[in-house]
């Protein structure tokens, strides 16, 4: 099979993929991921009960599909950056600009606190992805910096670090439903916070200003 095949292929799986999460999101949202079925998931997406467990082993898998950060093009980039810049720095930049290209899907993003609250067996999936993250980004940290991921300290500690800035600034964007703007400046304050020592600044600057 040639590359423009399978080209296509890979294409046509991930929009199936993301019909099946749009779906599962839709009508979880409509009645609550308890009163949901297989069957129905399928029938709104237009494919079989059998081709949606073939993509997602669950129907809180297919939930939070639909609400993914989407930032693997963000761990390719950090690859790619100069050894020397410090990690939090390179992914404070990267994400920064992620955030500031792509605000309507980490806005859906967002919205994953709020239906969580709603429909509980979400968390424990939802936990699972972000320690997958966390590991994702641990094993690029360690690679870039020449540490060893099982042993050293630093890497996961990166990595938790610049996972939790974001998800806490993206859960207080769409809690205080901030302008899109706001999102790059927000990260930037918790990675400034991270790399300062975490200081309480009771004047801190106002999340829903303008960046410059």
């Amino acid at each position: 099979m040639d590359a423009e095949h399978v080209g296509l292929r890979e294409i046509k799986k991930q929009m199936t993929r993301d019909a099946i999460a749009t779906a599962a999101l839709k009508l979880t949202e409509q009645k609550g991921l308890n009163e949901v079925t297989v069957d129905e998931i399928a029938r709104e997406a237009f494919v079989s009960p059998r081709t949606v467990s073939n993509y997602f082993a669950s129907k809180e898998e297919a939930v939070l599909a639909a609400g993914d950060l989407g930032i693997e093009e963000v761990l390719e980039e950090f690859n790619s950056r100069p050894s020397e810049d410090p990690p939090l720095k390179a992914l404070c930049e990267l994400l920064s600009d992620y955030a500031r290209e792509h605000p309507e899907h980490l806005r859906g993003a967002s919205k994953m606190a709020r239906l969580e609250h709603l429909n509980p067996t979400l968390r424990p999936f939802r936990i699972a992805r972000e320690i997958e993250m966390v590991e994702v980004l641990s094993a690029r940290v360690a690679a870039r910096t020449g540490t060893n991921v099982t042993t050293d300290l630093y890497p996961s500690m990166v990595a938790s670090a610049a996972m939790s800035a974001l998800i806490t600034s993206l859960a207080i964007w769409s809690c205080k439903e901030l302008p899109d703007e706001s999102l790059p400046s927000l990260i930037q304050d918790a990675f400034n916070m991270i790399t300062a020592g975490y200081p309480l600044d009771r004047e801190s600057p106002d999340p829903a200003r303008t960046p410059v």
